[in-house]
């Protein structure tokens, strides 16, 4: 069951993801987390190349796979660029 996957994953404002169909594979940052009255956790994501560019999500569908995927803190010391992301 995903609930238990759900309580297990430990996010922080700071951290990075894509969306998966994504071609472009721009950088989200998770810029602020909160739960709603109904007791379900939420991010805003800031685009990294566009800071006008956000978005709110369920941290159910930011762990979800089918979504996103969480962009590897070393990619952009390899790649020397914030833009791009693999998955």
């Amino acid at each position: 069951m995903r609930i238990f996957r759900l309580k297990a994953q430990h996010l922080e404002i700071g951290d990075r993801f894509i969306k998966a169909d994504d071609r472009h594979a721009k950088i989200w940052e998770i810029a602020k987390i909160w739960t709603t009255v109904d007791g379900v956790r939420h991010v805003r994501l800031n685009n990294m190349a566009v800071q006008s560019d956000t978005m709110m999500v369920s941290v159910h569908a930011l762990t979800d796979h089918q979504f996103f995927f969480a962009c590897p803190a070393e990619f952009e010391l390899i790649h020397r660029t914030p833009r791009r992301c693999f998955k």
